[in-house]
């Protein structure tokens, strides 16, 4: 992975394509921010609602869904940016990139956009999709190695056309897909809102966020917490979200000191991340977790499992614990020492808040990007 520098070239033009629905100018808005700290462009994505504003030097455009179905609203979605990129051609800003946030549902619309403007294609990779346990909570083995089918197709022939690609872990592109020979590769973590977390008074319980719950590993850590339990009455599992509740409802047994919570706003969460004492993330697959950075930019103690890009964002006993994928006795065994242990818990916290301030900040990510952009540029040119 090449050292980020910092831009000494006029920079692009920015566009991104980031994947629908948005439920809510919260998902979206802060990211427009972030890159408006650094670069003037626009970011679309499609939703509920219509946008269409500035944010410092971003435009920000949330094409309104007005039909029902995901393909007519996706259809809608293409046909306005594809406008936008008429427009932009004729305007002329300069050195255009243009980002797909993910290769699947803006892959192929990011490409076409770049061609048509004569701009550089960016394929984001923001998932581990080479993994079968992607999949984990799809109970058919025949639709889980068909979905995987399906997204190695669509993700080879998007990266096979892109002119650069960002990975969040080395390995990601394993058993996924190709770029073409002459793509550039740069791998670095996924933009977290950071600035929104906080360091507050530690509480008794363990907290995980995310869903679906069986790739998040949410069954696997109600093993470990419920074999120690009884050891520690006045601990507390806590687990929010979307759709978590019905799912381990249907799995597990209630227990009085577990809670399951539905998925809630950010804004709202990182009151849950300060309180806590211990973020737990045993994930049978994560490309990296952005709930891990926003815990450790919050001080906290944090557990995941050693698996994709996790051991890009925790070192083991060094700014957090990590254990093996799907074990649920080593798990147990790592919460029961942090439990007992609150200055190890400390130790650990204050090594992570010291790494998001170095590692994971606004700047880093835009230093980044900055020097992928340059080096983009600078292949293209032949220098």
């Amino acid at each position: 992975m090449a050292s980020p520098i910092t831009s000494t070239v006029q920079r692009p033009y920015l566009v991104v394509l980031k994947e629908g629905p948005s439920h809510s100018l919260a998902d979206i808005e802060p990211h427009c921010a972030v890159l408006a700290m650094r670069f003037h462009g626009e970011l679309w994505t499609y939703g509920g609602y219509d946008a269409d504003f500035a944010v410092g030097n971003m435009k920000l455009r949330v094409v309104g869904q007005r039909v029902r179905g995901r393909l007519t609203s996706y259809l809608a979605f293409w046909r306005e940016v594809m406008k936008r990129a008429g427009v932009l051609k004729r305007e002329k800003p300069g050195r255009i990139v243009v980002v797909s946030y993910d290769p699947f549902k803006t892959g192929f619309l990011a490409q076409r956009f770049a061609r048509a403007v004569g701009g550089l294609f960016v394929a984001e990779v923001n998932g581990a999709y080479g993994d079968p346990d992607t999949f984990a909570d799809v109970q058919s083995n025949l639709w889980r190695k068909a979905r995987l089918l399906q997204m190695r197709l669509t993700g080879g022939c998007v990266l096979r056309r892109a002119d650069g690609v960002k990975l969040l872990f080395d390995e990601q592109l394993q058993n996924f897909a190709h770029p073409k020979p002459s793509a550039l590769i740069r791998r670095f973590f996924d933009i977290a809102y950071v600035s929104r977390f906080f360091e507050g008074p530690e509480e008794p319980f363990i907290l995980l966020v995310g869903y679906p719950y069986r790739r998040k590993g949410a069954d696997i850590l109600y093993k470990a917490f419920l074999s120690i339990a009884p050891r520690f009455p006045e601990w507390k599992l806590v687990m929010i979200g979307h759709m978590l509740q019905a799912s381990m409802e249907r799995a597990f047994a209630s227990h009085p000191q577990i809670s399951v919570l539905p998925g809630m706003r950010q804004t709202e969460l990182v009151d849950w991340v300060a309180r806590c004492s211990i973020v737990a993330q045993p994930s049978r697959s994560e490309a990296m977790g952005r709930i891990l950075i926003e815990a450790a930019a919050a001080g906290k103690c944090r557990i995941g499992a050693s698996v994709n890009g996790i051991p890009t964002v925790i070192s083991n006993d060094v700014d957090g614990v990590l254990v093996p994928k799907e074990n649920v006795e080593a798990l147990a065994r790592a919460l029961e020492s942090l439990i007992e242990n609150p200055e190890l818990r400390q130790r650990l916290g204050a090594a992570a808040k010291a790494r998001a301030s170095r590692e994971f900040t606004y700047d880093a990510y835009l230093d980044h990007y900055s020097e992928f952009f340059d080096a983009l540029f600078r292949m293209r040119d032949g220098k």
